[in-house]
């Protein structure tokens, strides 16, 4: 089993097309924006691809002018990168973690913070209930990736899409839920505070 490799992505957007450093990052982000890639990572991980003999150089491209002057690097996949990426696609996946740090604030949490916590996850949820109202806007139905002459990345972009649109569901009825329980326990304790004074 593999995790999320930002390294993989990289080369797969290179096995697709040759391209340089501010191009993949556009094209990560386009496709992947949950990963926040910057063009440095993306440098970074190229070198890295290159010192592994995943990726060559396949010339130098003037399309504008870097922000030193230079021509951009086009980089390409070698074989033995295209055997690597080949290997990682077959790889079974591992379920993706929830690494949240709410869910871990809510663990070490006593009785004085759930004012602070339902706070924070009041907010979480309005900022999640925002993304997915843009999401449902601009998200076609999935129902649209089985057709057979929608091209290969477009479906698999709408796969992605429903994915995120489901977990964003998913994440806003359960920030709905603690936010509850939440209300609950300080109504309760404030109500016995009153009780005792």
């Amino acid at each position: 089993m593999t995790g999320l490799s930002t390294r993989h992505v990289v080369l797969g957007l290179l096995v697709e097309r040759p391209g340089y450093g501010y191009d993949l990052q556009q094209r990560i982000d386009a496709r992947l924006g949950f990963l926040g890639l910057s063009e440095s990572a993306v440098y970074k991980i190229l070198e890295r691809l290159e010192r592994e003999g995943w990726i060559e150089e396949a010339g130098q491209r003037r399309i504008g002018i870097t922000r030193r002057g230079a021509p951009r690097v086009m980089y390409r996949a070698t074989p033995l990168g295209l055997d690597h990426f080949r290997t990682w696609m077959a790889t079974p996946c591992e379920r993706a973690l929830l690494r949240d740090e709410l869910q871990a604030k809510l663990t070490v949490a006593v009785p004085e913070d759930l004012p602070d916590l339902l706070a924070i996850a009041a907010a979480q949820q309005r900022e999640c209930l925002t993304e997915l109202a843009e999401l449902r806007l601009r998200q076609p139905a999935l129902a649209q990736a089985v057709e057979l002459d929608v091209p290969w990345r477009d479906a698999a972009k709408l796969m992605v899409d429903d994915f995120r649109l489901r977990a964003l569901q998913t994440l806003v009825d359960w920030l709905a839920a603690i936010c509850q329980l939440m209300e609950e326990r300080i109504r309760r304790a404030a109500e016995t505070a009153r009780q005792r004074a």
